[in-house]
């Protein structure tokens, strides 16, 4: 990662609405500590309450979806779901989903690990991503939704992009995706418009991609 995506990582990590592009102005050592370090805690985090995390899921399969959405808007964090989510099936958490409202689920995708939302994102309705594709725009966590991207399913994805009606949201996640052939697949399905924003976005940051599309 260059520096700009490190401190939109450290971003992220922090689930903070907070403009951190400033972390790229600092030394690359002293960057790459920071995250590094942060990384290296949400790890231990996460192995120290993993029992914790797999009972609550447990619990899911005996409590109604909307008792669960109520006690997770008023007792959990987004990121306790998140982790909780990767001991749940993808279509029981999806079912769940519909409870939540549009930016708890952003916030949970955050905290999430990508695999796991990609995952359970391939159970949910397009118009549920959408609005929740639409949340985390607006607070630029477009470096989590390139990696969500990159694992769900192409259709889905396909249908989702189409929805939006956002060409420089597009134009973001397809910045930060890694599977440059799934961008050029999705792109023949795009409106003109759609494809000419993207493809002059690119242009004026030089990226190869432009003469891709």
């Amino acid at each position: 990662m260059d520096k700009n995506e490190i401190a939109e990582s450290i971003k992220e990590l922090l689930v903070s609405e907070t403009d951190m592009s400033y972390l790229a102005e600092l030394p690359d050592k002293h960057l790459q500590q920071l995250h590094a370090d942060l990384q290296t805690y949400m790890k231990r985090l996460d192995e120290n309450q993993r029992p914790v995390f797999k009972a609550i899921a447990i619990s899911t399969t005996f409590i109604p979806n909307f008792i669960i959405a109520k006690l997770a808007h008023d007792y959990f964090t987004p990121y306790i779901v998140a982790q909780v989510c990767e001991y749940m099936d993808p279509k029981a958490a999806a079912k769940i989903a519909k409870s939540l409202r549009v930016d708890y689920m952003g916030q949970v995708a955050v905290n999430g690990d990508p695999k796991v939302t990609a995952r359970i994102g391939d159970c949910v309705e397009v118009d549920i991503i959408v609005n929740v594709v639409r949340e985390m725009v607006k607070h630029s966590f477009f470096l989590k939704l390139g990696e969500i991207a990159d694992i769900l399913n192409e259709n889905h994805l396909k249908n989702v992009m189409l929805k939006i009606n956002d060409d420089n949201a597009i134009f973001q996640v397809g910045l930060h995706m890694k599977d440059e052939g799934k961008i050029i697949r999705l792109s023949k399905a795009w409106p003109s418009r759609t494809r000419e924003y993207v493809i002059g976005a690119l242009q004026k940051i030089n990226h190869p991609l432009a003469s891709k599309l």
